[in-house]
């Protein structure tokens, strides 16, 4: 009696079909829940690499400000006439480098932070077209399997267990291509989101 699902290594030998179809099939199903469950990504969330450069610039400006700000207390400072002006215009001045030292640290951070998003879509990017490649190598497979098995007429058994596999294949593909159009979709979306 033949499996529930058709296309298991077993199957492939009973009927004659290439070994490659369940060899393929194993391939993809683990390449696809490998990149899931923590072998990489597998997608890019739209708008955070746009918020990681956001951030750089933001921290950018703050201590672009922060540096205008000291110059004009210098100024002020070489301006003050009495001691106690010129003591309370140092305070504000070291707090101002240390904001600043504080600023240059934020940028390092923000960079880091755009840098990984990098890795991460370029990761992404790189898991995503694996997925893809497995999953249409299987469709490819499959079809040239499907060819031989419309043709199999060896004995009613095997035929009918080419029947019955032709029969799952045609059940199933609609599904790959459902996925192939939708990793195509995130393919798009994390070169989009390339910094």
């Amino acid at each position: 009696m033949p499996s529930e699902r058709p296309g298991t290594a077993k199957d492939a030998r009973a009927s004659h079909i290439p070994i490659s179809v369940a060899i393929a099939t194993r391939k993809t199903v683990r390449w696809t829940i490998g990149a899931r469950v923590g072998k990489g990504p597998a997608s890019c969330d739209e708008g955070r690499t746009r918020d990681a450069k956001n951030a750089v610039e933001r921290e950018k400006r703050n201590v672009a400000e922060l540096k205008e700000k000291k110059n004009r207390l210098d100024s002020d400072k070489s301006r003050a006439s009495s001691d106690d002006e010129k003591n309370k215009i140092a305070k504000d001045i070291e707090q101002v480098e240390r904001d600043i030292y504080e600023g240059g640290k934020r940028i390092d951070e923000a960079e880091k932070n755009l840098e990984a998003r990098k890795k991460l879509v370029e990761d992404a990017i790189y898991n995503i077209g694996q997925c893809i490649d497995y999953r249409r190598a299987v469709m490819n497979v499959y079809a040239a399997a499907l060819d031989k098995v419309r043709t199999e007429e060896e004995t009613p058994e095997i035929k009918d267990l080419g029947r019955e596999l032709r029969d799952w294949y045609e059940s199933t593909k609609k599904g790959h291509e459902i996925y192939l159009t939708n990793r195509d979709k995130g393919m798009e979306i994390c070169k989009n989101e390339r910094p």
